[in-house]
């Protein structure tokens, strides 16, 4: 709070957005960077919660193999959340085809994490003919595979148990998000300690090495500004209350396991994975965790640049 306070520069950051190519589309807020050639690879990428378009700033540099597109989540952020209820996995994933579809892009790869990978893997289920290739570096948990115990091996029992584990230490907040969040939502957007608290907290837990204040502040600063958090915990709701129903995804897909979490959530075994996903890469890596594109930059870039420049 003392940094947020006193030290951070907004206007700094104001500056660096600015040097971006933001655009809006039926409410929608995305960033846009094109390659010079005019050959890019198409490629969306979405963030999860409690994130925004930020994670993905310092890889843009890196993505110069493709023509890349940052959506902002509606409720997060410059997206606002349309005033009604089942906004989903897969309401979201639809408008990220017919966005793609009015840059030009019949064909083009996508990518996410956390409420991201549900809305890159439900991309991916109903428009097989447009995507190309998913990349994902978390496994979003309503989207697990479902098998019986029977039939789990000694690793998937093991990796489900350290799941369990950190289900019983960290998952409270998905419960009251899941249920009420207008009710916490009211109290966050009231007190910037207690948003600063809340979120912070979340990074802290699920990042290997926690991000800089100043990154962390930046993203404070959006959800702030914006009056979003409350809106953004209503994924949550949405999902929860407006589930979809997930088959085989055939499409290429590759993972890219972060695994170092301040509180282990375990890594997932390649078997586990492989009985939802069509799997064709499979990278762990010695560091990063949940946040991986905003922890690890370079790794994530080079891993989707291989992946979607071996599709090709």
């Amino acid at each position: 709070m003392s940094y947020w306070a006193h030290k951070f520069d907004w206007r700094a950051w104001e500056r660096r957005l600015n040097a971006l190519n933001h655009f809006t589309w039926e409410g929608i807020h995305f960033v846009y960077q094109r390659v010079a050639s005019g050959r890019g690879v198409p490629l969306i990428l979405t963030h999860g919660w409690p994130s925004s378009f930020l994670d993905y700033v310092d890889m843009l540099p890196m993505l110069d193999y493709f023509d890349v597109v940052v959506p902002s989540l509606p409720g997060y952020g410059f997206s606002p959340r349309p005033p009604k209820v089942g906004i989903n996995y897969r309401y979201v994933s639809e408008r990220w085809h017919r966005l793609m579809s009015e840059l030009g892009y019949s064909r083009y790869g996508a990518s996410g994490y956390d409420f991201g990978a549900g809305v890159t893997t439900i991309l991916a289920l109903d428009h097989p003919e447009s995507v190309i290739g998913i990349h994902l570096t978390t496994l979003e948990s309503d989207l697990t595979p479902v098998v019986d115990d029977t039939e789990l091996s000694d690793v998937e029992r093991s990796y489900l148990a350290v799941s369990r584990g950190w289900d019983a230490t960290e998952r409270g907040y998905s419960a009251i998000q899941s249920t009420k969040p207008q009710t916490v939502g009211y109290g966050l957007n009231d007190s910037p300690a207690g948003l600063a608290g809340y979120v912070g907290e979340k990074w802290r837990s699920w990042s290997d090495v926690t991000p800089p204040d100043d990154f962390l502040c930046a993203t404070l600063t959006l959800y702030w500004v914006t009056q979003t958090i409350t809106s953004s915990m209503r994924d949550y709701w949405d999902n929860r209350w407006h589930p979809v129903d997930p088959t085989y995804v055939s499409t290429p897909t590759a993972f890219g396991v972060f695994a170092h979490q301040t509180v282990p959530e375990g890594e997932p075994p390649r078997p586990y994975l492989e009985r939802v996903y069509n799997i064709h890469r499979w990278t762990v890596f010695p560091r990063g965790g949940h946040f991986a594109p905003a922890e690890e930059p370079a790794a994530v870039a080079g891993d989707l640049t291989a992946f979607f420049h071996d599709l090709s």
